[in-house]
């Protein structure tokens, strides 16, 4: 087991390069196994090798017994998605009124852009890379965060059509990775909170269809409903914590 906080911190960079050029190479595996990638076949095993790649990756420094807490996996899952579910719900009050539903909309589309998207991106960006920094190497929130929000906002940079769109469309991934970190630790590590609300926003933006929701950058009405959600999502937190007598914040934020 590694003990030097440097060599935590190099691993745990080391291992978030390696499972990024994994995710970026995996369609490999659906072609030596001949199937299509886009398929509902191939896109379940191609998350499936990349969860397997996450739990390798992990397994190295957290001893098995502790890996699927580690990562999030063990929470509660029907209460992961019932938080969600409160928190998102001005979208889905909010979408019908100025917008409609998209009659083109397939279930591949649901699965791959939506659900498979949303465990995947918080799978790795979530559990795994910030986890990781945060958990494993022991830096502050900042530091664990500034990675895996740098590199999730630089993977929807191709939703821009010039500097400007690009730019916003890194601004808002960015500002949603800090939000989905702050989730996560401040519901004790159940990655079914983030991934619930990842999930559930990407549902919104492909069952309805209205301006902006093309991009991840939005659109005005979107955005409005996404700071709401925020807002309520912070608030219920808060009120939680409160509730029960314990603090937001309760843990280093720029400690190396």
């Amino acid at each position: 087991m590694i003990q030097s906080k440097t060599a935590r911190i190099l691993y745990s960079i080391i291992a978030s390069v390696i499972i990024i050029l994994f995710w970026r190479n995996i369609g490999f595996v659906t072609s030596l196994l001949d199937i299509p990638g886009n398929s509902i076949l191939g896109l379940s095993i191609k998350a499936l090798f990349l969860t397997l790649a996450v739990l390798m990756l992990t397994i190295v420094v957290i001893k098995p017994k502790g890996l699927f807490s580690f990562l999030g996996l063990s929470g509660n899952m029907l209460k992961g998605f019932g938080i969600a579910l409160l928190c998102v719900l001005p979208f889905y009050l909010v979408f019908p009124l100025f917008g409609g539903l998209n009659t083109e909309l397939t279930f591949s589309v649901i699965y791959d852009r939506a659900i498979l998207t949303g465990f995947k991106e918080e799978l790795v960006f979530r559990a795994f890379m910030f986890g990781l920094l945060f958990r494993y190497a022991k830096t502050g929130f900042f530091w664990a965060v500034i990675l895996p929000a740098l590199y999730f906002g630089s993977v929807h940079l191709y939703q821009g059509h010039d500097i400007l769109s690009a730019l916003a469309a890194f601004g808002v991934t960015f500002i949603g990775a800090l939000y989905f970190s702050w989730m996560y630790i401040e519901w004790n590590f159940n990655i079914w909170i983030p991934a619930g609300l990842h999930i559930l926003m990407n549902g919104a933006w492909f069952i309805f269809t209205m301006e902006g929701t093309e991009v991840a950058a939005g659109g005005l009405i979107s955005n409005i409903a996404r700071m709401i959600s925020i807002a309520l999502a912070i608030a219920f937190t808060v009120y939680y914590h409160k509730k029960r007598g314990e603090k937001v914040f309760d843990y280093p934020i720029w400690r190396f």
